[in-house]
């Protein structure tokens, strides 16, 4: 069974991805706003890397956090423990290689999901 604030983890993965998601739109608004006009199909370019992959994870971070949410909340299992080891290296990497980012963010979300 799955008790206290480790439940609610799922819930703030999704907080996180659509706060990320917002950000997006705001941040790379320019960007986003040109691959639209150009018709999407193969409108990624190097200028519009960054916004295009800050998106997907921002939508990727929101997935993830439905099913942990679902599987803690619906089904009353903990995720695997890989679950919150591999959140917890991608964010260690990503704050060591841009310490000005959310990946700060995912360390206690990572940390609260590995304790037993």
């Amino acid at each position: 069974m799955v008790n206290g604030i480790k439940r609610q983890m799922g819930f703030t993965l999704i907080l996180t991805g659509l706060l990320h998601t917002v950000v997006g739109l705001f941040v790379y608004a320019e960007p986003l706003q040109q691959i639209v006009a150009n018709g999407f199909w193969n409108t990624v370019g190097q200028e519009g890397d960054a916004a295009f992959w800050f998106m997907m994870w921002g939508f990727l971070l929101v997935l993830l956090g439905y099913m942990a949410d679902w599987l803690m909340k619906k089904k009353d299992m903990e995720p695997p423990a890989v679950f919150g080891w591999t959140i917890l290296g991608i964010c260690v990497v990503g704050a060591i290689a841009m310490p000005v980012s959310g990946f700060w963010l995912g360390l206690p979300q990572a940390g609260i999901l590995l304790r037993k």
